[in-house]
């Protein structure tokens, strides 16, 4: 593996850069064959060099990312490496400004939400709650559960225990 941007940004100094700071504003330009996202600052012309990533964000919003060229800033460390360390935007989109508590939704894409866990993964919402463990038990609890299907409607096990 080739070291991080040793030499290789001469077009960054030539970009609007504010003096005595680190920072690049500029936007992704694409995911490079190691897997670096590319970063081309504004005002720079040229191809866009390799950042390392300084912040926790899924490679899949990454990706995202880079394909539709997000906005973006870069900081320069002493070493002239330079590391990812935020996504620009103007504003708050005005659906989660007006939206009250427990209003806000998450949108995956939507393709599948897939959440994996070692031990186990607990979604709960007041009294109600829904467990799943490693060992393959599901515990479904709350105050009133009501099951509903157009279909069939099966309780399948090895045994079935009523109250």
């Amino acid at each position: 593996m080739t070291p991080l941007l040793k030499d290789e940004p001469t077009q960054a100094e030539a970009a609007d850069v504010r003096p005595g700071t680190g920072f690049l504003k500029g936007h992704l330009a694409g995911i490079d064959a190691e897997g670096r996202p590319l970063f081309l600052p504004e005002g720079a012309s040229g191809e866009p060099f390799p950042v390392a990533i300084g912040i926790p964000v899924a490679d899949g919003t990454l990706v995202k990312s880079a394909r539709l060229n997000r906005r973006a800033i870069v900081a320069r460390l002493q070493d002239d490496a330079y590391v990812l360390v935020g996504f620009l935007r103007e504003r708050v989109d005005t659906r989660a400004l007006a939206a009250g508590p427990g209003e806000l939704e998450v949108v995956v894409d939507g393709e599948t939400l897939q959440l994996k866990a070692e031990r186990q993964i607990e979604l709960r919402c007041g009294k109600a709650s829904l467990l799943l463990r490693a060992d393959g038990r599901v515990v479904l609890s709350g105050t009133y559960v009501v099951s509903t299907s157009r279909g069939p409607n099966k309780v399948r096990g090895a045994t079935i225990s009523l109250n």
